[in-house]
This record gives C-alpha cells, sequence and structure tokens, in this order.
C-alpha cells in the first residue's frame, strides 16, 4: 500500500512507524482510544442521520442523500435520526448500535474484543505487547462464550462502524490498512481459541495427581536448578524454605486461576508487578525461572496438554509481570529503590509541571496504580519521603499560574495524617509545615499567614475530616502544638463546637444545682421543718432520681449490652468490664450513677412512706428512717464529690486551666507510689512496735500503732517525745521511723514531683490542646449535617487567597494575621519563575540548597577516604618487599625506609 497522508479528525498523534505495518497506520490511532471524543467526520456533525443509514448498510453516504427521496425527514425518520444523534459519537455506542443492526446482539464474546480493542490497535507495532493482548483475549472470549465463534462478525461490524465515522475519509487505503490489521489479529485469536478449556482440565488433573511429598520435591528441584543456571538469582531469594515454596506454590495456582478468572487475574498480576518495581527484581530472570519450572513439570508428566498448558499459562504470567515492572519503572522508583536524593532531585528535573505531583503519587499499569510516596514510607525511606513531601508541598509560580500540590496529596492519600501517625511520625512536622505561607513583608507590625487546613478539616465529599481523631489517638503532644493544628482546632471550637459543648453540659449543670439545693441547701435551712420547705426537698430529689439518674442509668445500660455483645471488655481482678471505663469522664459518670441508685434505695422519704402514714409526708425523720438515715448520708457525700469532680470537664474552655489539670493528673501517679511506700512503713514499724514489750498505751496494738506513727508523719501527734524516755527501744523505733518516712519518703517526693513538673510542663500546652481535640472529635460526632455545612460554608475554602495585595493565590485555606515578630521570615516560600508557561515544561533546575553542599562534601570525603586507602596499600606492599630483602646492605635498607617515610 501506498502511504496515503490521512490525519484522524483532531488528533495527529503517532501510533506506530513500523516497516512491517501498512504505512496507512502512520499517524493514526483507534477511534476508541478516547471514547468520550466525538469521532466524526468534518461533514457528519451536519448531518448525523446520514452516518446512521452509512453504519447500516456498510458503506459511506453521500452528501444531500435523504430517506425515501423527500425533501425531509418524515416522522419515523425523525425518531431515528434523534436516536442516531445520541449514539454516532464513539466508536464503542456506534459498534453496539452496528452489530444490534446486523443481528449480532446476542455475540456477548464481541464486546470483549470491542473492550480490548484499543489496546491491540494501539500496540499493533508491538508484536510481543499485540501477542499478549491477543492471549488475554481468548481467556476472556473463552469464559462468556463456548462453542463455535465466526471471528468474522466483528469485522464487519467495526468497519461498518468506522465507515460511519469517518464518511468523508474513507477510502480503499483505510479498508486496506483495517482489514490487514484484523487479519493478523485473527490469526493470533485462533492460534489457541477454544483451547482453554482443555487446558483447564488437563492442568487441574495434573495438580490434583500430585501429593505433597511430591510438590515438596518439585519446589525444591526448581530452585536447585534455577540457583545453578541463574547464580545471580540467589540474591533476590533470601527468604526462608518455607517462603520460597509458598512462592513456588502459589505461582502454580495462578496458571489454573488465570483460566478460570481472567479478569481478576489481570488486575492482580498487574498489582504484583507493581509490588516488583520496588523490589527492584530483573526482569531478565523471569525468562529462565520459567523454563525451569516447564522443564520440572514435564519431567513429572507424560501429558502433552498439560505441560502445554503449563507452558502457555506461565509464559502469559511472566510476560505480564515483564511489561508492569517495564512500564512501572520510572525514575522516579529507580531513585526511591537506590534511597538516593540527589537521583529523586534529578530524576524530578525532567518532570513536566502539570504532573511533577503525579509523578510522586502515582505510577499506573493498566487498572492497578501504586504510589511511589507511599512506597518509601513502607520501605522505610524517611529522608526521600522528606524529600519527597517537601517537593509536593513546594509553591510554585510562573505568570499563569500557582503550582502546589496539597491537593494532588491529599486526593492520592486521604488518610496519609494516619499513616504518618502510625510510620513514620517524623515527616508529621514537615507535612504541617509545608501546609503554612507567611508573608516576606509586613504592615502595621502584622504579617499576613495563609493556612491551607481545607484537607485538614473537609472530606472529598463535606463530611468532618478525621485528622483530629487520627491525631488524638497518637497521643503526641509535640505535634498538637503545631502551629496548623492549634489553627485547625481553635476554628472547630470557636466557630461550632464551643456553643455545642456547652448546650451539652447545661443539663448536667442544672443536675447540679438540684442536687445542691435538695440536699446541701434546703435541708439545712432554719425552716425545713415547714411543709412547703419538706415537699420543695421531695420535689427536688425526685427530679434527680428521675432525670439525674434514670437517664446515665440507661445509657450505660446500653454501653455495657453493647461492649459485651462486641468483645470490648478488659479485665478488672479477673472480671470482664467494658473498655469505655477507661475514660475517666465515664467512669466518673457510673460512679455517680451508682451512688445515685444507692441513694434511691436509703431513701429516707421512702423509708417514712412505707413504715408510717400520716399528715407528716414527705419527712425524714421517723422511726423507719433511723437506720438508713446515715448510710444515705454517706452515699450522698460521695454523689456530691463525683458530681463537682465532674465538672472539670469544662476546664477545657482554658487551655492553661486543662493544663494546670492535666499536670495534676500526671503528678498524681508518683503520690501513689509515695503512698505505697508509707503504708509499707506503717505496717512495719506499727507491727514492729505492737511486739515490743512497753508500757506506753498510744501505741498498745497494731491499729494504734499504726495511727500514731501516721499522726507522727502528718504532724499531727499531740504528745510529748519525752514520754518515750523510760522506753528507749519505743523511742529509737519512732526516730527511725521519722527518719525513714517523714525525712527520706516526703523529701524524695518533693523531689520526684518537680522533676514531673518540670518534664511535663515541656509538654503542657500539648496536652491541653489534645484534650481540647479529643472533647471536639466526641462533640462533632453528635453534630447535625446541617450545622456543619453552614460552618463549612462560612469558612469560604473554596474562595483564592491573597498572598500580597492583588497577588490572587490558591484557594483551600484560611488568612489571619500575625504579629510581624512571632516568625522571622527572610525569603518569600514560593518560587518564581519566569519563560514558557506551557503545563507539559519543566521547571528550571534549581539552585544547589544545603542538602546539595552536604552531598558535595561526602563526595569529597568519600573521595579523599579513596585515595588515603590507596596510599596505605602501597606502604604496605613497600614494607613487605623490605622485609624479603634480608640481604641487602643496611645503607640500602636506611635508605629503603627515608623513601617510605618520605
Amino acid at each position: 500500500v501506498k502511504p496515503v497522508a490521512v490525519s484522524a479528525p483532531g488528533d495527529e498523534t503517532p501510533l506506530v512507524a513500523n516497516s512491517e505495518v501498512p504505512s496507512f497506520w502512520e499517524g493514526r490511532r483507534c477511534p476508541q482510544r478516547c471514547p468520550k471524543l466525538p469521532w466524526r467526520s468534518r461533514g457528519a456533525a451536519a448531518d448525523s442521520s446520514q452516518s446512521a443509514r452509512a453504519g447500516v448498510q456498510g458503506a459511506p453516504a453521500s452528501d444531500g442523500q435523504q430517506r425515501d427521496g423527500g425533501d425531509g425527514p418524515s416522522g419515523a425518520s425523525a425518531t431515528s435520526n434523534s436516536y442516531a444523534q445520541s449514539i454516532v459519537r464513539t466508536f464503542k455506542a456506534m459498534f453496539e448500535f452496528n452489530a444490534a443492526v446486523m443481528g449480532f446482539g446476542s455475540s456477548i464474546w464481541l464486546r470483549e474484543v470491542s473492550a480490548s480493542f484499543d489496546a491491540i490497535v494501539t500496540n499493533i507495532s508491538n508484536s510481543t505487547r499485540l501477542q499478549e493482548e491477543c492471549d488475554v483475549l481468548v481467556l476472556k472470549i473463552n469464559r462468556v462464550q463456548s462453542g463455535e465463534i465466526n471471528l468474522g462478525e466483528f469485522k464487519s461490524c467495526m468497519l461498518a462502524t468506522l465507515r460511519s465515522l469517518l464518511p468523508k475519509d474513507w477510502d480503499s487505503a483505510h479498508e486496506v490498512a483495517w482489514n490487514w490489521l484484523w487479519d493478523n489479529v485473527e490469526r493470533l485469536l485462533r492460534r489457541n481459541l477454544g483451547k482453554p478449556n482443555v487446558w483447564h482440565q488437563h492442568l487441574h488433573t495434573f495438580y490434583t495427581s500430585i501429593d505433597e511429598k511430591q510438590g515438596f520435591e518439585m519446589r525444591k528441584t526448581i530452585y536447585r536448578r534455577f540457583f545453578q543456571d541463574e547464580p545471580a538469582g540467589q540474591e533476590f531469594f533470601k527468604q526462608s524454605d518455607t517462603r520460597l515454596h509458598f512462592i513456588a506454590e502459589k505461582i502454580m495456582h495462578m496458571t489454573i486461576e488465570i483460566l478460570e478468572d481472567p479478569y481478576k487475574m489481570v488486575d492482580d498480576i498487574s498489582a504484583l508487578g507493581l509490588r516488583h518495581v520496588g523490589y527492584g527484581i530483573p526482569t531478565e530472570l523471569f525468562r529462565p525461572f520459567v523454563s525451569v519450572m516447564v522443564g520440572v513439570v514435564q519431567d513429572m508428566t507424560e501429558d502433552k496438554e498439560a505441560v502445554e498448558a503449563f507452558r502457555w499459562t506461565l509464559g502469559l504470567i511472566a510476560k505480564m509481570l515483564t511489561r508492569t515492572i517495564l512500564e512501572g519503572s520510572t525514575i522516579v522508583m529507580k531513585a526511591i529503590n537506590s534511597n538516593s536524593l540527589r537521583m529523586l532531585r534529578k530524576a524530578l528535573t525532567m518532570a513536566p509541571r502539570g504532573k511533577r505531583a503525579t509523578w510522586l503519587l502515582q505510577i499506573e499499569v493498566g487498572t492497578q496504580s501504586i504510589s511511589p510516596f507511599m512506597w518509601s514510607i513502607d520501605g522505610g525511606l524517611v529522608e526521600v519521603a522528606s524529600a519527597m513531601i517537601s517537593d509536593l508541598l513546594a509553591m510554585r509560580a510562573d505568570r499563569e499560574r500557582y503550582y502546589y500540590g496539597v491537593d494532588e496529596l491529599f486526593g492520592r492519600h486521604p488518610d496519609i495524617i494516619d499513616r504518618l501517625c502510625r510510620d513514620a511520625p517524623q515527616l508529621l512536622p514537615v507535612l504541617l509545615e509545608g501546609l503554612i505561607w507567611r508573608s516576606r513583608t509586613t504592615q502595621n507590625g502584622q504579617r499576613r499567614v495563609n493556612y491551607y487546613v481545607k484537607h485538614l478539616m473537609v472530606t472529598g465529599d463535606g463530611q468532618v475530616s478525621p485528622t483530629l481523631s487520627w491525631l488524638v489517638q497518637a497521643k503526641d503532644p509535640k505535634v498538637m502544638a503545631d502551629d496548623v493544628l492549634i489553627m485547625v482546632s481553635d476554628t472547630m471550637w470557636n466557630g461550632l463546637v464551643s456553643r455545642q459543648f456547652i448546650f451539652s453540659k447545661i443539663s448536667f449543670m442544672l443536675s447540679l444545682c438540684m442536687f445542691m439545693l435538695s440536699q446541701a441547701i434546703l435541708p439545712k435551712h432554719s425552716q425545713s421543718q415547714l411543709y412547703s420547705m419538706r415537699v420543695l426537698v421531695f420535689g427536688a430529689r425526685m427530679v434527680n432520681y428521675i432525670v439525674t439518674m434514670c437517664r446515665p442509668l440507661a445509657m450505660h445500660l446500653k454501653l455495657w449490652a453493647e461492649s459485651y455483645k462486641d468483645g470490648k471488655t478488659m479485665r478488672l481482678f479477673c472480671i470482664p468490664v467494658p473498655q469505655y471505663l477507661k475514660e475517666p469522664i465515664y467512669l466518673g459518670g457510673f460512679f455517680l450513677t451508682l451512688f445515685m441508685i444507692c441513694m434511691a434505695v436509703t431513701e429516707p422519704i421512702f423509708w417514712c412512706l412505707v413504715g408510717e402514714e400520716g399528715d407528716d409526708f414527705p419527712t425524714e425523720i421517723c422511726e423507719s428512717s433511723d437506720g438508713v438515715r446515715f448510710l444515705y448520708s454517706v452515699f450522698c457525700m460521695a454523689a456530691t464529690t463525683v458530681h463537682w469532680l465532674l465538672l472539670i470537664d469544662l476546664a477545657v474552655f482554658s487551655t492553661g486551666l486543662s493544663a494546670f489539670v492535666l499536670v495534676i493528673g500526671q503528678v498524681l501517679s508518683e503520690m501513689t507510689r509515695f503512698l505505697a511506700a508509707l503504708v509499707f512503713l506503717l505496717l512495719t514499724f506499727g507491727s514492729a512496735i505492737s511486739v515490743l514489750e512497753h508500757t506506753y498505751f498510744e501505741m498498745r496494738d497494731i491499729p494504734n500503732a499504726v495511727i500514731a506513727l501516721l499522726a507522727v508523719t502528718l504532724r499531727l501527734f499531740e504528745d510529748d517525745y519525752r514520754n518515750m524516755y523510760d522506753e528507749p527501744a519505743l523511742l529509737a523505733a519512732v526516730f527511725l521511723f521519722v527518719t525513714a518516712a517523714a525525712v527520706v519518703l516526703l523529701n524524695l517526693l518533693i523531689a520526684q514531683i518537680n522533676c514531673s513538673y518540670v518534664y511535663i510542663y515541656q509538654d503542657m500546652l500539648g496536652f491541653a490542646r489534645l484534650n481540647r481535640a479529643a472533647v471536639i472529635v466526641e462533640t462533632l460526632e453528635q453534630c447535625s449535617e446541617v450545622k456543619w455545612r453552614r460552618f463549612v460554608q462560612s469558612l469560604g475554602l473554596d474562595k483564592p487567597l491573597e498572598f500580597n495585595e492583588g497577588d490572587v493565590g490558591l484557594s483551600g485555606g484560611i488568612q489571619v494575621l500575625e504579629p510581624a515578630g512571632a516568625h522571622t521570615v527572610l525569603q518569600d516560600r514560593i518560587l518564581r519563575y519566569g519563560g514558557s508557561c506551557a503545563l507539559d515544561m519543566p521547571w528550571p533546575e534549581e539552585q544547589a540548597g544545603p542538602a546539595d553542599e552536604e552531598d558535595k562534601a561526602d563526595k569529597i570525603e568519600r573521595m579523599l577516604r579513596k585515595v588515603l586507602g590507596k596510599m596505605g596499600k602501597v606502604k604496605r606492599r613497600a614494607q613487605g618487599s623490605a622485609s624479603t630483602n634480608e640481604g641487602t646492605s643496611g645503607g640500602v635498607e636506611e635508605a629503603s625506609s627515608g623513601e617510605e617515610e618520605e
């Protein structure tokens, strides 16, 4: 076929350049490559119904042709025209239309060929890839349809579709070229069409005939032969024997699974190949490994069909893995595998500015993709990952647009904060620092600061971001004290959470007021015995029992049931209790409910109501209540204490007060150690003094001795030590106790509390921020969607923020003003470049930074070490030659030694 100067409509991308391919294919591409683009001729837009008729007839229609010779379309024609206009837009839609009209709609295999047709046409000049695509297509056709398949049906539909979509440009050259293409594809398909079912049966029979011992010997033989043929392969198979046997067995299972479910296996093999990109395994080892496995299988069976099935499927898997690895082995992945910052920076200098972030975040092969950035984190390459974060969050700009990879980073990895908290917490400050922009200039002592925190507050679908919950689980106070997280938590707290939190505490504060009124104020009033006062007390207590007791009781019963149902329990003295009681606020609420139940059981008014009748009701003073009034007062005292302690939760409104409360809680651990040691000393010396024969009455037995010694420790002992002069042994024991308890333990406690406070004070605000973040997370779980969306809209996160006056920049942030002296900014963070603004142009190479200077210094150091090592070898060789020349004269020896020293 002679070269034909034909270009695809709207596409000038060359597809193939092969002398064996008809020259028509030079400069062509399959219409299905971009299925959303209208592959129609320049004249097709004017008469789409004409193109539809051409598709049905199988030949191009001429201009001005009308149906039935009329001047315009009839009613039915108009309907068909509208239908044609709705489908004549893509190759896929037109192909389905033609297949239905030509009577091939029941042939399901046509859809499989149509879905793979783009890959076939695109790789027409790559024989290896074309063979792979045809082999995979054979497996898919075999899964959807069995029996005789007429491949010519696709050829007829395909040619009719192309004639319809390109009626103006279609000619004999097109006809020859597309016929040539499909003839070659059909030849490759017919080579194995219908064989997968037979192969699957023979291969399954072969695998079931192998017992465990034979399978072990077969896998062992595979590795022994492979290591003999390719010794270099041992460097990539360093795992244990059990792991190697698992790999070999998995490979054998893949050979039969690809025959059973080719759709799933194609995706799995692509994912496996992308993982091998990070492993850095050379693809040259695949071919000898496949040959060895096929040879071992051939030695174990005489079934030629089973051997052929194993060879074909394993070869197809190896080709797919090789292609995936080659396509996924980008220069960025090579730099990551080498753990080289210099190679990474050099690779990024070649990245187009519009795809620089994509190079770092996504490598896609087929339907599978891998993230180089996440691969570096999983591999523990912290320095490389830090450099990638810095590059992604670097702000660059030309005259037309700004480039900032925060949207790409959080779009590709919405859980990036969680992953960093778990796998690389040292990278969190680097990430958070990249979300801040501070102006280099100041105005009236104020500096503009942009916090790009949209993704830390809102998810892609507008819901609450789980960032704060991840940080609360991490429990790192230093991270929570970062400026970005302070901005996020303060914005949520001041804008939404504080009001909702205080509203949730109003009922608790009212119940506390009612509790104090009924227990501590009205009963102690001088006129408490009046009938009206007794009625008020009874009514207030009933409100406490109904509201303060019943509602928390129902909540705790529900939580207990859910905890036992889900298995979320912990052991307390061998008794399973719900895990939620580890939280102080829930534990306090549980004890308050328990004390309120005990109060209700011992309520004196109830006992008087049951025991007596008369006009004195309601009253709590009667004979029936004499035995429970004291017990009731004890429970009431405990409930009052817990009630007030639960108000500590309101300290979250002030970070300073919250930090102080947290410090007290941390310091109490030192107090528990001190009390444990003090109790030990009290029991030890109390027991010793009680067995000592003496006449001192205050220490006559163990309880009295312990109480007396405790009073001595707390300086509450009222007796005089001089009363013990007649008991020197007792006086010596008391002095020894005072030395151990009052001198040593008390001073040690002071020292421990001081050291603990100094240590905790460094992270005091961070702990307070963590406490507030926990409250924010808990409160937002109960926030309505309407309130949340109204709050997000008030932030204006979609509005671009100004960098400097008149310089409209990026959206997704919050702008504030801070004092100019809060931070020192000597250089603008935005890297601005002149020249071309094209998206496919790479950024100019950046100037050498501190890291580059450090690399140069390391290179010089390595060169010096190498030179010094060579000089040492020369000196040792010279010393060895001098020691062998024992017969030489002393003058010669002195001269040689002088030369060595020189």
